[in-house]
């Protein structure tokens, strides 16, 4: 493999593992303070209904650009050098499960075929309301991952404050952030991203994470 397509490939993985930390750290935010930014939600969310093929040699086509990953990159890239705040654990738990969930995946072919009629129908609908954030779709998508995903082990348990969780609104928008979590896992993968590229190359990812945080 030449350098200039060993570069390549880190930085979509970073890009990949960015998208996953965004969408995991909306997630945390939700159960915790109710709250999320809705910019970030729309990039994820969207991500859902574009051209996956667009996204095989360049994943932040899937994001409309890196500059709509930023919260994940900072956040992302933060983790890996080792800082310590009180949500890192949490999002680390999220992010692994969704990989565990999504390397599961591939082996569940009537799961991946009711996922895939299922977007597919979603798609149709968010042609008519014309918005991924519509809460008819968000709550389509959250029901589609209960239908799929949810009936999965290791199930993703997410823990915050009941007044929030207990709210349905935040509970679909959970569900609907973990969908668009788990489609960044499936290109973290594709990527050739693993358990390994954590553990041995998590300086690398973490120094393409800042390069990509100053172009964005």
């Amino acid at each position: 493999m030449s350098q200039l397509s060993h570069n390549s490939m880190i930085r979509q993985r970073a890009i990949a593992l960015a998208a996953i930390t965004q969408a995991v750290y909306l997630v945390d935010s939700i159960a915790r303070k109710g709250l999320a930014d809705a910019e970030d939600c729309r990039t994820l969310m969207n991500s859902l209904f574009a051209d996956t093929v667009r996204a095989e040699h360049d994943v932040a086509q899937l994001y409309d650009g890196i500059t709509n990953l930023q919260t994940g990159l900072r956040i992302c890239s933060s983790i890996l050098k080792g800082d310590t705040l009180p949500q890192h654990k949490t999002i680390m738990s999220y992010s692994a499960g969704l990989m565990a969930l999504e390397s599961k995946l591939t082996k569940e072919n009537n799961v991946r075929q009711t996922l895939a009629s299922g977007m597919q129908r979603i798609a149709g609908q968010k042609k008519y309301f014309g918005d991924a954030m519509h809460p008819n779709i968000v709550a389509a998508v959250a029901d589609l991952y209960g239908e799929t995903i949810s009936t999965m082990k290791p199930r993703i348990i997410v823990r915050g404050k009941s007044e929030h969780l207990s709210q349905q609104a935040n509970t679909r928008r959970v569900r609907a952030l973990l969908m668009a979590g788990l489609r960044a896992a499936h290109l973290w993968h594709r990527q050739g991203g693993g358990h390994m590229n954590l553990l041995f190359r998590r300086n690398a990812l973490a120094k393409e994470m800042d390069a990509l945080l100053h172009i964005a």
